[in-house]
């Protein structure tokens, strides 16, 4: 853990950016794992718990009509 800072008036951004990265790279690997995933609700996709589809072509049709595009869940040539 690194002694702590103060500075008073507003720090340039560099200064910021050197702070922040000073302060990120003091952490264990493990944590910054962590802190770098955001938790979302996927829409459709985790509504339910798991879904069952007779053969692949089920699947991707049920994908390209339910799924939003940007979850890119879509046909590839779209």
């Amino acid at each position: 853990m690194q002694k702590t800072i103060y500075h008073i008036g507003r720090l340039t951004e560099e200064e910021e950016w050197r702070l922040d990265f000073a302060d990120g790279i003091s952490r264990p690997v493990s944590e910054r794992i962590a802190l770098g995933f955001a938790p979302m609700k996927l829409p459709v996709i985790d509504d339910q718990p798991y879904r069952i589809f007779e053969t692949m072509r089920d699947y991707r049709e049920w994908a390209a009509k339910s799924l939003p595009a940007w979850l890119g869940y879509g046909p590839a040539d779209a």
